[in-house]
């Protein structure tokens, strides 16, 4: 939904691989392009702080036939595991201000995850049917970025236990 400019999405699943594999697919940032193929480049920056990881990405994004660039810088704080908070860092970023959390929570061999995420474009967006392409977009990049955890963590899990010597 759209609050004074604000894109605001939670969405709450359960995939089917362990949390450990989720948590180590979802933190392994320089390869964040395997769970989301608009991502063009990304960089480990220095953060100041030992507690947190920054990183960049930018983002190649098509509606129809335009074309756009968004570059985001954001700071990654897991304060326990399975729980990650995001905050975009705006000064480098295509966005005003933008928030996120993760929650991993183990269900056997599977994990509930539960995404909140708050964005705040810093470029322009068309009234009404830019709103709408904004909303569908975010819904539809974040449900694509589950799929691909869930597909990694999945696989990561399978050879593990493949290449695990019985006992």
């Amino acid at each position: 939904k759209n609050v004074d400019g604000i894109y605001s999405l939670r969405i709450v699943s359960v995939l089917d691989a362990p949390v450990e594999y989720v948590h180590n697919v979802l933190t392994d940032y320089i390869h964040a392009y395997r769970i989301s193929p608009a991502l063009t480049e990304v960089e480990i920056l220095p953060s100041g702080r030992d507690d947190v990881v920054r990183v960049r990405n930018l983002s190649e994004h098509w509606i129809g036939p335009f074309c756009f660039n968004i570059d985001w810088v954001g700071d990654i704080l897991t304060p326990r595991y399975g729980h990650l908070k995001v905050n975009t860092v705006s000064e480098h970023s295509s966005f005003e201000s933008g928030s996120a959390v993760w929650q991993l929570h183990p269900q056997d061999d599977r994990t509930l995850v539960i995404h909140e995420s708050r964005l705040k474009p810093d470029f322009f967006i068309p009234p009404l049917i830019g709103d709408h392409i904004m909303k569908k977009q975010m819904e539809e990049d974040t449900l694509d970025t589950i799929n691909r955890i869930e597909c990694y963590a999945k696989v990561m899990f399978e050879l593990d236990m493949e290449n695990e010597p019985e006992r």
